[in-house]
């Protein structure tokens, strides 16, 4: 099954952006920057970079993202209208639960099957402030005034409209990154730009050496594929989330842009298997 989808590992799924059948993704997509020659050199001894695009956060976040409004307000059903259910109380937390779950869930495991992603729980894109302010508060309807359980209510549905928006605009830049084959016989020949932090001075599967950017950091790391060793670069978002670093409107576009007007590491570069080449077409 992996030697099939190699063919796709670097320009993408078909059935990502629903094309035809004997259809392939483009070369060039709409806003992607071109790699400069300092990236794609094919000389024997320096390495090849491309673009790997990584599945859109849309294809698995989108509808969960759609559902979870739904199920908030009715949760405020069995309490607004109580006597309806068995126990509304039971009832409203359960539909609670799985609004939020909805929301979250998906992040994470959408985040986590992202290669060189990484970051906890709070660095999704979610409103946590006003979601405890909304938790805090809550107690208080049952001491004070009933009514105080609708403001901590409206709190909820304000955290949760605000975190749809914040996942919305992780839509806008879609998430790639950068690799090269390396030479397996001279993975200790790595050479890294002094202002990145370095974190192993040889290539290994893992993080390699980082920099830090102001809403998130790049990173170097390496990785395996039906048998040949890669080294990548993305960009990884605050939220944890991989971002094409090299993609137009991206709010770090200027500061990426100097900082990779050619690769930051140098090592004996590889050909490129023939089993991840596959014609392509501009779109």
């Amino acid at each position: 099954m992996e030697a099939t989808e190699d063919r796709f590992w670097l320009v993408g799924n078909p059935a990502w952006w629903k094309l035809g059948e004997g259809e392939t993704p483009p070369a060039l997509r709409d806003g992607e920057i071109p790699l400069s020659e300092a990236w794609v050199n094919s000389s024997s001894n320096k390495a090849h970079w491309s673009r790997q695009r990584l599945r859109p956060l849309a294809w698995g976040l989108l509808k969960p993202s759609a559902w979870a409004p739904f199920f908030l307000i009715a949760s405020s059903f069995p309490l607004a209208f109580p006597g309806k259910t068995p126990d509304d109380q039971a009832v409203a937390a359960i539909l609670f639960v799985v609004s939020w779950s909805l929301l979250i869930i998906p992040q994470m495991l959408e985040r986590n099957s992202q290669p060189s992603s990484g970051g906890s729980i709070l660095s999704l894109p979610i409103d946590w402030k006003l979601l405890l302010v909304g938790f805090v508060i809550f107690p208080l309807h049952i001491e004070v005034d009933p009514k105080i359980g609708w403001i901590s209510y409206s709190l909820f549905i304000a955290s949760m409209l605000r975190s749809i928006g914040l996942i919305s605009e992780s839509f806008e830049i879609p998430p790639a990154r950068l690799v090269a084959p390396v030479n397996p016989t001279a993975l200790d020949g790595l050479v890294i730009d002094g202002q990145w932090t370095v974190l192993s001075d040889r290539w290994h599967r893992g993080p390699i050496a980082t920099l830090a950017t102001e809403n998130g950091s790049l990173l170097i790391s390496g990785s395996s594929r039906s048998g040949f060793d890669f080294i990548s670069l993305a960009y990884r978002h605050q939220t944890g989330f991989v971002q094409d670093c090299l993609f137009e409107g991206h709010p770090e576009s200027e500061a990426l842009s100097e900082i990779l007007l050619s690769p930051p590491v140098v090592f004996e570069g590889a050909e490129w298997p023939s089993s991840f080449i596959l014609p392509v077409v501009e779109e």
